[in-house]
């Protein structure tokens, strides 16, 4: 590499995050606060590139491409992590069982990354390595999804879909022109989780719960908490959290599955009907998870009482719970921003934009746009850092959840049906992105059209949580999409040249609707679809 910048001239760039107010900035914020290395991509709905161009240079020698399926792809590009060359994940990698057949089954790059990403006793360079270790695992997983894309892409190029009525128009046209062309390519379909097919879904199902349950009463945000005990346990020598997304993730999923479990089964909050969650990874170095609840007639929070008993948004007492007081200052309060940090990422145009510092209130009011107006009363305030803080800054949550997770869990009621809309559509907003410039080192640019790439933004803690299966989202129920077209309007998908017998196929397919209802037809209740 040193040979090749001195016989090549070269030119230093550097990456520029932009905020353009034009673009949702719940998913083109800006990094804040984390030092994370992440990948940005652009592609058809923020898929990754299928084929990347790795190039090699032998000493004497010309260029020369390798693919990144190479099983020496890995060792050539990290070097540090591979002393002794091994080869990585090849197309015909096989595992044999341990049992008398010796069955050989096919290893998938997915496994072969999970496999060789997890913690084993002894000392590992690959985990030791802090950044280099998440610029691998964030390249392991964009490999990965890659190639799964690429399958799909190469798999139905030829497979078509088309209305009915269309597919019956072309065939008609066919005498006319032999050169028609019908249908629209499959690119990315609904079973790829975080897809924005798939994302839509969930929210039409989310929707459907909300016909049959009625809407959500609470609305909770769980962050992981990087000096939780069992993560800090776990570092080795000198890392810190953030050098070991693989130990962050793992531990927060177990986390939020303990935090379901006080919620559903033990019913802190009461008898929960219905639920869904979704785990995000923002540029904050962190994962996250959005969990809306669907309480049962006799635990809704209808009363200011009621608001009073499950939330507070007020620094606990130090005289009376010293252990609650600790960990409320350190999780539950805002920025600070405004006038006193004008640098905090919340800001814009001097404003903070969750509204912070809120007013003081000393009762509860019940619904104000949707929202309660928490209990609020002035007292006097607390040193927290460099900086005076009072219960204008402390963001609504439940003493009983912060105290048992020392985590940031900010619980807010939902007090009108008026919320519905914007909380499902703020949970299933699609994966993070990144707005970016690449502009030369040292040099001022006066361009007035600047070159903007809206780019899917992938961090090592989510690219760690993909390789290992964990649930993007989730829901406590099922929801059966009954397809209702219009007469000759339901889509058919068939290969190209096969129009005629897909005709055929249809005009005796039934659809999950009729079904439905032929399966049902004795049952009254099962008629009630939404």
């Amino acid at each position: 590499m040193h040979r090749l910048v001195q016989e090549h001239a070269t030119t230093s760039v550097k990456m520029v995050f932009l905020e353009d107010k034009n673009l949702d900035m719940r998913r083109y914020n800006a990094p804040t606060l984390c030092t994370e290395v992440a990948a940005i991509f652009v592609g058809d709905n923020g898929e990754p590139p299928a084929n990347r161009d790795i190039c090699v240079y032998p000493v004497g020698d010309t260029c020369q491409s390798i693919s990144p399926l190479n099983q020496c792809c890995d060792p050539m590009t990290y070097p540090l992590l591979f002393p002794r060359s091994e080869y990585s994940w090849n197309t015909g990698m096989e595992h044999v069982e341990e049992r008398r057949t010796a069955k050989r089954t096919r290893v998938t790059q997915l496994q072969y990354y999970a496999y060789r990403l997890s913690q084993r006793n002894g000392f590992s360079i690959l985990h030791n390595s802090g950044k280099l270790f998440q610029q691998y695992i964030v390249d392991a997983y964009v490999k990965t999804e890659g190639s799964r894309l690429h399958f799909l892409r190469q798999n139905q190029k030829d497979l078509r879909v088309e209305l009915y009525r269309g597919l019956l128009d072309a065939l008609e046209c066919r005498a006319h022109n032999e050169n028609i062309r019908t249908g629209k390519l499959i690119i990315l379909p609904s079973s790829f989780q975080g897809s924005p097919r798939h994302m839509q879904q969930n929210y039409q199902d989310a929707m459907a719960m909300v016909l049959n349950f009625g809407k959500p009463d609470l609305f909770l945000t769980f962050i992981c908490n990087p000096s939780w005990f069992e993560i800090l346990n776990s570092m080795e020598g000198v890392q810190r959290p953030e050098d070991r997304p693989d130990i962050i993730v793992r531990v927060f999923n177990m986390k939020l599955k303990e935090l379901l479990e006080d919620i559903c089964k033990h019913g802190i909050f009461g008898t929960v009907l219905a639920y869904i969650y979704v785990n995000e990874f923002q540029k904050r170095g962190l994962p996250h998870a959005h969990i809306l609840l669907t309480l049962d007639s006799e635990s809704k929070i209808r009363t200011k009482d009621d608001i009073d008993k499950f939330v507070s948004a007020e620094l606990p007492d130090p005289c009376t719970d010293l252990r609650l007081f600790q960990i409320g200052t350190k999780c539950i309060v805002h920025g600070p921003c405004g006038t006193i940090n004008i640098n905090s990422p919340c800001m814009r145009d001097g404003q903070c934009c969750k509204s912070f510092p809120k007013q003081f209130k000393d009762d509860t009011e019940e619904n104000v746009n949707g929202y309660p107006i928490y209990r609020r009363r002035a007292t006097e305030p607390v040193q927290v850092g460099k900086y005076s803080i009072d219960n204008g800054w402390v963001v609504p949550y439940n003493p009983w959840l912060l105290k048992k997770f020392n985590a940031h869990i900010n619980v807010e009621v939902c007090a009108s049906v008026k919320s519905v809309k914007y909380l499902y559509k703020y949970v299933y907003k699609r994966h993070d992105a990144a707005s970016v410039k690449i502009q030369k080192e040292g040099a001022l640019d006066h361009d007035e059209i600047l070159s903007f790439v809206a780019g899917r933004y992938v961090s090592a803690p989510e690219a760690i949580w993909r390789l290992n299966e964990f649930n993007l989202s989730h829901k406590s129920h099922t929801v059966v999409r009954l397809a209702v077209p219009l007469p000759q309007q339901q889509p058919i998908a068939y290969q190209d040249g096969q129009e005629a017998q897909a005709i055929e196929r249809a005009a005796l397919r039934k659809t999950t609707l009729t079904s439905w209802f032929e399966l049902n037809k004795n049952d009254p209740s099962a008629h009630n679809v939404y």
